[in-house]
C-alpha cells in the first residue's frame, strides 16, 4: 500500500476509535510511552496512561456538549524511512450538528510492526478549549 494511503487509513481507524470512544484501541495505535510536548512542560506518558486519559477526554468532550468527532488528513509526510509527520483536522460536533470546538493536531508516527503514534503537538487543542473559556 502507498505511503499516503497507509497514514490516510491509520487515521481513519483513529478517528473511528475516537468516535466510538474505544480507549483501548486508541491506545494501541500508540507506541509504548507516548511525548506531549506543550507549551508549558513537556511529558512522556505510558501506553496504559494513555489509554486512562483517553477515558478521561471522552468525559470531557462529552461535558463541552460534544457528540461526534470528525477528523481530516491534511498532509503526511515520510520524513525518514519508517519515520511520519500528519497533520489532522478536528471538528467537534455537537447535538445541532454545529461544531463545539475544532483544531489541528501534529503528529510524528513511527512504523514498526504498524503505524503508531510517538509524539503529537497538542498545542491547538489546548487553545480551542481555552478560547472557550474551558481547561482541557
Amino acid at each position: 500500500m502507498p505511503f499516503h494511503d497507509e497514514i490516510t487509513d491509520f487515521f481513519g481507524r483513529y478517528v473511528d476509535a475516537f468516535a466510538r470512544e474505544d480507549a483501548d484501541t486508541l491506545s494501541e495505535l500508540w507506541d509504548e510511552v507516548g511525548l506531549f510536548p506543550t507549551p508549558t512542560g513537556n511529558f512522556a506518558m505510558p501506553r496504559s496512561a494513555f489509554r486512562d486519559h483517553c477515558a478521561t477526554l471522552f468525559g470531557f468532550y462529552r461535558a463541552q456538549g460534544v457528540v461526534r468527532p470528525e477528523g481530516a488528513l491534511l498532509s503526511a509526510d515520510e520524513l525518514f524511512p519508517g519515520v511520519a509527520q500528519a497533520r489532522v483536522a478536528y471538528r467537534m460536533m455537537g447535538a445541532d450538528d454545529a461544531p463545539v470546538a475544532e483544531w489541528e493536531h501534529v503528529y510524528v508516527l513511527r512504523h514498526t510492526d504498524t503505524w503508531r503514534v510517538s509524539l503529537t503537538i497538542a498545542d491547538g487543542e489546548m487553545a480551542a478549549w481555552t478560547a472557550k473559556g474551558v481547561q482541557l
